[in-house]
Parts: structure tokens; sequence; C-alpha cells
């Protein structure tokens, strides 16, 4: 409780950030060293000690270090692994803390693999667009797609790129080797009223999807607010980016363990950085899903 009461000045972003601790404030930021079109992605995840990436369906698992709090940083150059046995590559992946592996969507969209920190994927189960997806609508980039674990129950929540439906499905197969939909839950909406997001952004989409607690975190490409949501639809509260805000928002994914605050890792699709923002409370996320232990405390802390 006493980190949340921490009187941080935190400068380096543009501009001195608010002194005391709020939910969406800017805590740490970090600019990945590949350039254009390489820097393009929806892709992040943490696992404890370091920060994961992959460039736009690629073939390359990069791991960087934790940037320091208070400042705009270069990031560490990248240790990389190939990643094998996903031919389409990988487009976004989510940390599991129990498997100590990453979920991962292929650059199809509908391929869902468990993959390795040395690279290694393993299919877990295909996607079918039919049966799997009831009610889903094609965007623009129709196979871009986040997920995250879900490490209460051990799901999979799994979300295309700007649509507002975001899937549920068992971490295993059917007898078909395709997804199986949560019975109780296969999905939630964001842009069915009054659970939508118009009020704060003019429209309604998911762009990105947390979890590891009670609630799901989805973010909105362009809109200046983060969601909280429950894991039934409903939309519990919404939270303004303070300080240099991403205009790109993707990936999400959650951090209770480097900062003195817990934080948002959110990757911004076009401008190569990955930026961390507070979470609105103690134990609203944890990482790995939240249902697996957490690793020994990463470093840095805050200032």
């Amino acid at each position: 409780m006493a980190a949340l009461a921490l009187v941080v000045a935190q400068v380096g972003f543009g501009h001195a950030q608010p002194a005391a601790a709020a939910p969406g404030d800017l805590v740490a930021d970090v600019i990945v060293p590949e350039g254009w079109p390489r820097n393009v992605s929806p892709s992040v995840a943490f696992d404890g000690h370091f920060l994961y990436y992959t460039e736009y369906a690629g073939s390359i698992l990069h791991r960087i270090n934790m940037p320091p709090a208070g400042a705009t940083t270069q990031a560490s150059p990248p240790v990389d692994a190939t990643i094998v046995g996903a031919p389409a590559g990988i487009m976004s992946i989510a940390y599991d803390a129990s498997r100590d592996m990453f979920w991962a969507t292929g650059g199809d969209g509908l391929s869902i693999y468990l993959l390795a920190k040395t690279g290694a994927a393993t299919l877990m189960f295909t996607i079918d667009p039919v049966n799997d997806r009831p009610g889903w609508q094609a965007r623009t980039f129709i196979t871009e797609t986040k997920l995250a674990y879900d490490g209460t129950d051990d799901t999979i929540w799994y979300s295309p790129d700007a649509v507002a439906r975001i899937y549920h499905y068992q971490s295993y197969a059917d007898a078909q080797g395709t997804a199986t939909l949560v019975a109780a839950t296969p999905f939630i909406d964001v842009g069915v009223p009054p659970n939508d997001m118009e009020a704060q952004c003019g429209f309604s989409q998911s762009s990105g999807v947390a979890a590891g607690g009670g609630s799901l975190f989805v973010d909105a490409m362009g809109c200046p607010y983060y969601f909280e949501y429950s894991k039934t639809g409903t939309k519990l509260g919404w939270y303004a980016y303070n300080g240099a805000g991403p205009q790109s928002q993707e990936s999400i994914a959650c951090d209770n363990v480097t900062y003195a605050v817990p934080v948002f890792w959110i990757r911004d699709g076009y401008d190569a950085h990955i930026r961390a923002f507070e979470q609105p409370s103690l134990g609203a996320c944890s990482l790995g899903g939240g249902g697996g232990a957490a690793p020994a405390r990463a470093t840095p802390k805050a200032p």
C-alpha cells in the first residue's frame, strides 16, 4: 500500500508527471531497436524478468532488459531466438507463468501455439473461422489477433484486431483439433450499450486484452483511455493515460513486480515504443495470467 502513496517526480517523458501516483500514469518507456517496418507489431509480453516481443507475423522472439522508470530509453541489445514450428510466423504473445511459456497467435490469425523461450512453437489448436468465432466481423487486418492467458481458470482470451468481440477459449483442443469455446462465457462484447466505449472513445473496439486477476483490461487504438471489464462483459471502469501516451495501442501485458506500482506494458503498433502505465490498483492484474507463482521481484524498481 505504501508503494501507491509514493511521491515520485517522474521527468523525462516530455514533461513532468503527476507528483502522486495515479491510475494511467506513465511509469516507463522503452524504444525497440528494429527499424521500420520491423518495428511495426502488436506484440509484448513480460515474464517477471524481461520484456519479450515479436515483429509483425515475425520469426524472431526478441528479449530485452527492463527499462528504468522515469525516462524514455533505448532498449538494450535484444537477445533473439529464432521461432521454429510456426510457418506463418507469430503475431502476438502472452506469458503463462504456470507453464513458463508464451501462448501465441500465428500470423494466419487462426493458429494458437505454446511458444518456448527458445523459440520452439507447438501448435495447440486451430480456430475454425465459422464455428469458433460466432458473430465475427472482418476488419482491415483480418489476420491480426491478440490474446491473453487467464491463469485463474487456464483459458485464453482471443481478440481479433479492431473487433468489439473478445472470444474465450479453453486451453485445449476439441476432438477435431480446433478451439473449444468456454460454454458459460464464450465471448464478451465491448460495443454493446451500456458496456460500450462510445462516450470515452467515440467508437468501440478491442485492440488488446490482458488477464491476470478478477478483471479483463482492454485497450483501444487511438482512444485516450484503457478499460476494465468483468469476465462476463460488464464495463467496470476506464482510466486516462497520463503523460506521453501511445497513439496506436496494441498488445497489453501485466507487470506487478518491476516497479513500486503495478503497470501495464502497452505496445504501440507503429512508433517502436513499449510503454508502462500504472494499473488502477494493487492486485488488479498479475503477470503470467495471475494463476502461477510470480517470479522473484524484477529490477529496476521505481526511483
